[in-house]
């Protein structure tokens, strides 16, 4: 019986530390004038100093799946959010834009030993079965930190100024550190580990530790995780605000809405999906896959051709819905990857994966960029055949990424 409340204050642990996590990845919009004006930097520099978040984040990520199965998983989050309190103190303390950049990659270097570790924790407390769940949950959480960033965090940055701001973030994410020393562990006591209860659940996985890594599987995933998280993050933190802007006319209030509404269809969509469609069989899990990316490839269809005619209440729907299909996507991925790794090898297998979405992010957003320059601006703003190049480009990324996700399901053989 007091294994129950173990497991949940583990689930909200690592649910509150990744909420940090993913607070820090999109707040810095919000927190731009005050660093321009605190340094009197260039837009450019400024961008530069928030990119470096994801450089220390994406090329980490191999060797944090190596140290999860090496080290433990708790052991992993407990030190990378170590790492994250001390970036953000930094951070506050910055006296120079380049420190404050630095302190930023620390802060990158940190959050990157949060998610692969996490779920690997959240497996054998939770049971296979609710793995996708899991998922869904985290993803859930990370869209409500990515509303507070907004908003919240700036009314927190007016009321308090953004270094004492950062001193009390820095507070916060030392007390998550701490919690997560005292309370995550990676497997449940008096219970058997990840390797048996897979070959219970899952007889068909590889038999090798590193044969997946020369099977066509790793690779079609990979490449399916590029290609179609690269154009979903470009519209969610890059150009779906200016677009509604430029092509609409909508006030900024307006515009912000409607771009929460994608964050409000992965907190509330995503788990829901899952939810239902966990109680299915396991075998749904790559047709269902493939239905949530043809799903947002319709999505990305009808914001590049009927643009135009769409209304508020149409957006507010698609926006919706690209959340929910992002959220249904990344559970059922990760999912199907959880079930054919090997139990032990499971963080070096999504480690190795997990940097493809961000370097999707990567060259999607200054290739979107540039299609637009080439049309340029009319009257100091983006006309709608910009968008509608680079959104050119996301549908033909994402329908990509439906192919690739039929041809996985067609080759897939037992083992």
């Amino acid at each position: 019986m007091n294994l129950l409340p173990q497991r949940w204050v583990i689930l909200i642990v690592i649910n509150a530390v990744y909420f940090s996590v993913y607070f820090h990845r999109i707040s810095s919009a919000v927190l731009a004038p005050y660093l321009m004006e605190t340094f009197s930097t260039t837009a450019a520099s400024l961008g530069a100093m928030s990119s470096a978040y994801f450089y220390p984040y994406a090329l980490t990520q191999p060797i944090v799946g190596l140290l999860t199965d090496r080290w433990g998983a708790w052991k992993v989050v407990t030190l990378s959010t170590l790492i994250g309190f001390i970036g953000a103190l930094l951070f506050g303390l910055a006296p120079s834009l380049f420190m404050a950049s630095m302190a930023r990659g620390l802060i990158g270097l940190g959050a990157a030993g949060v998610f692969v570790p996490a779920l690997k924790i959240l497996l054998p407390w939770f049971g296979p079965r609710a793995f996708a769940q899991m998922n869904a949950i985290l993803l859930a959480v990370g869209n409500s930190a990515a509303i507070v960033a907004a908003t919240p965090f700036a009314w927190l940055l007016q009321e308090m100024g953004w270094r004492s701001s950062f001193y009390l973030i820095a507070g916060v994410t030392l007390l998550l550190a701490i919690f997560s020393l005292v309370y995550l562990r990676d497997l449940p006591p008096g219970l058997p580990g990840q390797k048996e209860e897979r070959r219970e659940t899952q007889p068909a996985a590889p038999k090798s530790d590193w044969k997946i890594f020369r099977t066509p599987f790793f690779w079609y995933m990979s490449i399916l995780f590029f290609v179609y998280n690269g154009p979903f993050t470009t519209f969610q933190g890059l150009w779906g605000y200016p677009f509604l802007i430029d092509v609409y006319k909508y006030d900024k209030l307006q515009a912000s809405n409607l771009i929460m509404a994608i964050a409000l269809g992965a907190i509330l969509g995503g788990p829901l999906l899952v939810y239902f469609i966990g109680r299915s069989s396991p075998e749904k899990k790559r047709p269902m896959l493939s239905i949530c990316i043809a799903v947002q490839a319709l999505n990305w269809f009808c914001i590049t051709f009927l643009g135009r005619s769409l209304g508020y209440f149409s957006l507010a729907l698609i926006f919706f819905l690209m959340g929910t299909m992002m959220a249904g996507t990344l559970s059922f991925f990760w999912a199907i990857v959880w079930e054919v790794s090997p139990a032990e090898k499971l963080g070096t297998v999504m480690g190795f994966m997990n940097p493809a979405p961000f370097l999707g992010v990567a060259l999607f957003q200054p290739l979107t960029g540039f299609l637009m320059d080439r049309v340029g601006k009319i009257g100091g703003a983006f006309p709608f055949e910009a968008y509608q190049d680079a959104f050119l480009l996301c549908l033909a990324a994402v329908s990509a990424a439906f192919v690739i996700s039929l041809v996985e399901n067609r080759g897939r053989k037992p083992a």
